[in-house]
């Protein structure tokens, strides 16, 4: 039975999410891999990655397993606004948002209202979604939302409650008018296969939770005209990838799917620091030891920023949620949970899912990978809870938990205020792309990784952007035809964009692009230092000039 005060409790958690996005957003500098989405926008993409269709070139990938689907979604976005912190960051954030609404109706379709906003308040408030949805350099924010619209529009289609009772009770009969249902979910897991191909992890763990924990569900559903109608919904939402790698035969898994299993002890630690929310400190945020902090800053605070800082004085520091004991001991509590099908799904789809990124080199080992697990550590969480006879016991639980995630995004607030963003999110991303004039014939070549999808982004692509970098990125230094180098450092239109020594993102890039330049008779000409708000160099401008 639907709740109206439960439902306008929820609408006031995605409500707070927005809030809380819009007290981030302005803080951190666009990161070169937020704004990789924009490239076919205003770089235009290699011929792999688009297709020929009505005397029109139409990107289909931006990478071999980075889809155009974002792209899409911005493309009327920046039609009508220019790129800035907010037009980039308050979509996504809006997503998140509406993805926390469609979660708390999923939960509530299968567990009740109580559980359902519960978990809708859980997720609305963990910071490792709040700020990977909010900067969205995974991307993550378009996946977590299809996942959760297509995990209900498929409860939807087979009409299961996951409570404690026996599926024989709760299957009732599937009219076929349902089907609608069915093509919506399998369109949208296709979708989210085009968005990135990584989606594979979370794919396979849904396909393992439904045949452990929802078997007799799936082997009703199996008719052959519902398989049909799914595999061609999941076909149509997928198309684009599918016909990339057709175009360029199996390129996806080529590229990206290699077997590691050395490092998943680091990807652990990586996936608990995630659940505790403390996965971003030092890597989105500076720490309180970076140097210049803001102590006595004589421009206004923002409001966010001085509430966090007096919440922190008063409260103290907070860099870890609840979660993981909370999960923990949630795990450990089996006969309160054994009987709801929602959490042994959900442990499922985390164990599946999780041990995929383990066992792939390159993955797991990030934020942004982890995250690929929520909101179903929040709707195990909340399951559990509700389980919990002792009502004022899972109150007091509930409001701890939901506190202990907010003062920890506090404690992000209050250090991006302080301390500032660090190097991948700096805010001297602004004033370099306001430095970097367009100037017609002018061509600004980047010596080092991290700035060069930010300032095309930034500037709409009328900047002639060139990469500098590859050959110098590691020591030795890759074969370079002094030819090519000397034209490459003579350009007399051109700009070198660099960062100062001490940031280099490939160390001692810098260095080898100088050694290179002088053996051929060129010195580095500074012609600017671009600092940070905190007053931190972090890029340099310059030119290289004969001896």
């Amino acid at each position: 039975m639907k709740d109206p005060s439960t439902t306008l409790l929820a609408f006031s958690a995605c409500c707070l999410f927005i809030l809380l996005g819009l007290a981030v957003i302005p803080y951190a500098g666009i990161q070169n891999d937020e704004a990789l989405f924009a490239n076919p926008l205003f770089q235009g993409t290699i011929p792999d990655y688009r297709i020929r269709t009505f005397h029109h070139d139409v990107p289909i990938m931006v990478m071999s397993y980075i889809g155009t689907l974002k792209t899409l979604l911005y493309w009327p976005i920046f039609r009508l606004f220019r790129p800035t912190a907010l037009t980039v960051r308050l979509p996504v954030v809006l997503i998140g948002a509406i993805t926390v609404w469609f979660f708390f109706l999923l939960v509530r379709k299968v567990s009740g209202p109580g559980v359902a906003l519960l978990a809708a308040v859980l997720l609305a408030t963990d910071p490792s979604f709040l700020l990977t949805d909010a900067f969205d350099w995974g991307p993550v924010a378009i996946e977590h939302l299809l996942v959760v619209v297509a995990c209900l529009s498929l409860v939807h289609f087979n009409q299961v409650h996951f409570g404690p009772e026996d599926f024989a009770a709760t299957v009732t009969p599937i009219d076929d008018r349902k089907c609608r249902w069915l093509v919506t979910g399998f369109f949208c897991l296709g979708l989210a296969l085009w968005n990135k191909a990584i989606f594979l992890w979370a794919l396979a763990g849904l396909v393992g939770a439904l045949c452990v924990v929802c078997y007799p569900v799936v082997r009703k559903s199996l008719r052959r005209d519902w398989i049909l109608a799914a595999a061609a919904a999941f076909v149509v939402g997928a198309l684009p990838f599918i016909i990339y790698n057709i175009h360029k035969p199996n390129a996806t898994l080529r590229s990206s799917a290699h077997l590691d299993f050395a490092s998943a002890g680091g990807k652990f630690l990586q996936l608990r620091n995630t659940l505790d929310g403390s996965a971003l400190f030092g890597f989105l945020v500076a720490e309180d030891w970076a140097e210049r902090p803001k102590t006595a800053n004589p421009v206004p605070r923002p409001i966010q920023g001085q509430a966090a800082l007096w919440i922190r004085g008063h409260l103290g520091s907070h860099r870890s949620t609840g979660t993981l004991w909370a999960l923990a001991l949630a795990i450990l509590a089996v006969p309160l949970w054994w009987r709801s099908r929602a959490a042994r799904f959900s442990l499922v789809f985390m164990a599946v899912t999780w041990s995929l990124m383990a066992v792939t080199r390159g993955a797991g080992d990030s934020a942004h990978h982890a995250v690929l697990l929520w909101p179903f550590p929040q709707l195990f969480l909340a399951v559990a809870m509700g389980e919990l006879r002792w009502r004022p016991v899972a109150a007091l639980a509930a409001i701890a938990l939901v506190g202990l995630n907010l003062l920890v995004i506090n404690q992000y607030i209050a250090q991006f205020e302080r301390d500032g963003a660090e190097s991948g999110f700096t805010d001297a991303i602004y004033p370099l792309s306001t430095s970097l004039v367009e100037v017609p014939g002018q061509n600004v070549h980047f010596a080092d990784w991290g700035m060069l999808n930010s300032i095309a982004l930034l500037h709409q692509g009328r900047l002639q952007l060139r990469v500098a970098s590859n050959p110098f990125m590691i020591d030795p230094i890759y074969d370079t035809d002094e030819q090519h180098l000397a034209t490459l450092v003579s350009d007399p239109n051109g700009l070198f964009v660099g960062h100062v020594p001490a940031r280099d993102v490939f160390p001692g890039v810098r260095a080898r692009l100088d050694h290179a330049a002088s053996k051929i008779g060129y010195r580095r000409d500074l012609i600017r230092t671009i600092p940070d708000s905190n007053g931190r160099p972090v890029f340099e401008v310059f030119r290289f000039v004969r001896f």
